[in-house]
């Protein structure tokens, strides 16, 4: 299900913003956030503070393409997999940090966006419940394939291929 979700969520944000070059996996994580114990609804912290997904921000808002970031993303995606939770908003925010905007997570909801700092994004905290997603990011340069999520993919058709088809007979007992 993990592979499924996650290559037709590529293949939706390819898509969607009419790329004419390959996207391939740089990395793909599942990530749930709990509330904390005791957690009220008036927090207004973040569980995964203001970044871009390709550059490091620094304080006075630059965003220069150099280690420790992740340079050769060029897209990222979350996929949200559950509801039941409160709070855990994604935010978008200009580069003194304010929210420019935010999208409410829903179970099923895909957000696709470029990952440099024209899109500065976080997390809100979690208020109650726990929210699981699924975070995907996407490159063009062939360099950085995942290639862990292409060799899940061929390890589990192997085993598809090579399993073995239940008997009907009933098992004989043992005297």
């Amino acid at each position: 299900m993990y592979l499924n979700l996650s290559n037709k969520a590529r293949r939706y944000v390819h898509g969607y913003f009419h790329m004419k070059h390959q996207l391939f996996f740089t990395y793909t994580h599942l990530v749930c956030r709990t509330a904390e114990p005791y957690s009220t609804d008036d927090r207004t912290d973040l569980s995964h503070p203001i970044h871009a997904d390709n550059c490091h921000l620094l304080a006075d808002g630059s965003c220069p393409k150099k280690l420790p970031a992740f340079t050769w993303r060029d897209w990222s995606a979350i996929l949200y997999l559950n509801d039941g939770f409160k709070g855990g908003e994604f935010i978008f925010a200009h580069k003194n940090e304010s929210v420019q905007s935010s999208v409410q997570p829903k179970c099923g909801r895909l957000v696709g966006f470029s990952a440099g700092e024209e899109n500065l994004h976080g997390v809100k905290a979690v208020l109650k419940g726990r929210r699981c997603a699924l975070a995907m990011w996407y490159t063009m340069d062939e360099r950085y394939n995942e290639v862990e999520h292409y060799q899940a993919r061929k390890l589990l058709q192997n085993l598809k291929k090579h399993s073995t088809k239940p008997s009907k007979e009933r098992p004989k007992e043992e005297l």
